[in-house]
């Protein structure tokens, strides 16, 4: 049975060299350090990281990321947050790396992701899996997706987002699939016709394993034209249906 994946990645090379890895049961740990002597740098590796972390073999992928530049962090995290969970870790706590203050902040990181794959990862009848630039939620759940993403033992907490959870399908469930704000209807075909493209994060979402093909048929509830958002959130214009993926990626229609 695969397992859960965790990159701990950026930790300053000098310390890595001196330090000794960090082990928890149930995970496979892989460390990619910087390739800089003193610094935390993602840079240098990104590479290497987002290579270990498209393998199709781990059951998920968590990012435990050390970057010395706070205002760069956010472009790490973009790039990968719609497949991957990522943490960040202290500049300082990056260069404890080995020692029992850093073993200890990992095993705690791991055991609340392990909360969150219990508790909020996406299964297939979750909300996370509809596309969230195409979908038009109520105002009050209309931020799940990206507090399922971000949420961490310091910020947010698990039990805020299965409540908002549970209030989205309230809103948005019906017999006949998901019902947006917009009267549009996104209804799961059960026979996932079709295949992903060959852009490896599409694959998964929020860590999860989407089947092959796995996609929506988007109608209008009163049989009208209507439009929807891609990934890039460019409207497209529809007579009739369209088939769209948990990415936003539009797989034709009429």
């Amino acid at each position: 049975m695969n397992i859960p994946l965790a990159v701990i990645a950026g930790i300053p090379r000098g310390v890595f060299e001196r330090g000794t890895e960090p082990v928890r049961e149930g995970w496979n740990i892989r460390i990619i350090p910087s390739h800089q002597g003193r610094r935390s740098d993602l840079r240098s590796v990104w590479a290497h990281v987002m290579s270990v972390a498209d393998q199709e073999l781990a059951d998920g992928v968590h990012l435990i990321l050390s970057h010395d530049r706070e205002d760069q962090r956010p472009t790490f995290s973009e790039l990968k947050s719609r497949s991957y969970r990522a943490t960040w870790l202290t500049r300082e706590l990056s260069k404890k790396y080995g020692l029992p203050e850093f073993t200890e902040a990992i095993d705690d990181i791991l055991a609340f992701e392990e909360c969150w794959r219990a508790r909020i990862r996406p299964r297939l009848s979750s909300p996370l899996l509809l596309p969230e630039t195409a979908f038009s939620a109520q105002s009050s759940v209309s931020n799940v997706w990206d507090r399922a993403r971000a949420v961490h033992a310091e910020r947010d907490s698990l039990d805020a987002i299965e409540n908002a959870l549970n209030r989205f399908r309230t809103e948005h469930r019906r017999r006949t699939g998901w019902h947006d704000s917009n009267q549009l209807v996104f209804a799961r075909d059960a026979a996932s016709h079709g295949g992903h493209r060959m852009e490896h994060w599409r694959y998964k979402k929020l860590t999860f394993q989407i089947p092959d093909g796995y996609h929506f048929d988007v109608t209008h509830l009163e049989g009208r034209r209507f439009s929807v958002l891609d990934q890039h959130e460019v409207s497209h214009r529809f007579n009739e249906y369209t088939n769209i993926d948990s990415h936003g990626f539009i797989r034709g229609g009429r």
